[in-house]
């Protein structure tokens, strides 16, 4: 009976210690900025140098996602879709520019459902694109239209736990997709009033929350929806100089964990953290050219699965990459 209680009390300290270890961080004690953080991780450039491979030679790395291993999914300008390793290696060009199936012309956002299938906008062509695991293109849907289903003005994107499809579309709002493709509701009005949205930019997703991030690019601020019934909250941020403020565009969002929403400060070069009632924790980064530097980023996205922040540095022609534990999280 002694051996019992004893092998108990181990596995309940153990548990403890467990617990402690993977807990949140106190939030409320982080530095407000953290000024330049060296990346874990940085690859690409613009002309032949640190790379001698064609497909590192970025030009204007406009959005960026992550999968359950870490993989890494690029949308730019020189190549519309290229994939990379969690350690930056390249792995394949998923799709050339063009209006065929499978090819892209213009992707301004890309996701990765429980799958592992990527899904990419276009543009230009009014559609989604999606592609398995392997990076094999699998079907594509939508079109130009100001209907149920319909894009206007196609732009990021969002996938919950559920695997449904939050499409930003400006002036449809926030089209909602079930995993199948099928149409399931709009979320938000455009429009300068009370409860409304000025303008649909990035979007972030907290299914455990219940939580969905528009980015107001312009403005500066996140506003905030109510995922299920599609209900306008509240408003994260706003132009200034003060914590949690940004100087002028707000763009990338992510999710991280303890419901921790990332921010890009495009002008300003930073990384703000916010915690799900909006209240601020920090930031990191400034504008510049050099390592922890970035050049209006557009994009942003969580990798899970090495706990880190992935960012498209668009006008410095790479990718960034950022390790949570280093910054404190």
């Amino acid at each position: 009976m002694k051996k019992i209680i004893t092998i108990a009390l181990i596995a309940v300290t153990l548990l403890a210690m467990v617990g402690c270890v993977s807990g949140p961080p106190a939030l409320d004690s982080f530095e407000k900025d953290q000024g330049v953080v060296m990346p874990y991780l940085m690859f690409g450039d613009k002309t032949e140098g640190e790379h001698d491979s064609e497909a590192y030679l970025f030009d204007k790395v406009k959005s960026i996602a992550s999968d359950s291993q870490g993989n890494i999914y690029v949308g730019g300008k020189k190549f519309v879709l290229t994939e990379y390793t969690s350690d930056g290696a390249f792995v394949k060009i998923l799709a050339e520019r063009g209006d065929e199936d499978g090819q892209l012309n213009y992707v301004k956002g890309i996701a990765c459902n429980s799958m592992d299938y990527v899904y990419a906008t276009d543009s230009i062509n009014k559609r989604i694109n999606i592609f398995d695991a392997d990076g094999n293109w699998l079907r594509s849907f939508g079109e130009k239209g100001t209907g149920p289903g319909q894009f206007s003005d196609i732009g990021p994107i969002a996938i919950d736990a559920d695997d449904n499809l939050y499409v930003s579309d400006d002036d449809n709002g926030v089209v909602v997709f079930d995993k199948d493709d099928n149409y399931i509701k709009n979320i938000g009005v455009k429009g300068e009033g009370a409860g409304q949205t000025a303008e649909f930019g990035w979007l972030a997703t907290d299914s455990e929350l219940g939580q969905l991030y528009v980015a107001v690019d312009g403005l500066g601020k996140i506003d905030v929806y109510d995922m299920e019934s599609g209900d306008y909250k509240f408003d994260i941020g706003g132009l200034g100089q003060g914590p949690g403020m940004w100087e002028e565009d707000i763009e990338g969002l992510a999710v991280g964990p303890w419901n921790i929403l990332f921010a890009m400060d495009e002008a300003g070069g930073n990384i703000k953290a916010f915690q799900g009632d909006g209240t601020f924790i920090t930031q990191w980064g400034k504008a510049g050219l050099y390592e922890g530097e970035l050049a209006s980023s557009e994009s942003i996205a969580y990798d899970a699965a090495n706990r880190r922040i992935v960012v498209a540095d668009e006008k410095n022609y790479r990718v960034q990459v950022f390790s949570l534990d280093a910054l404190g999280f």
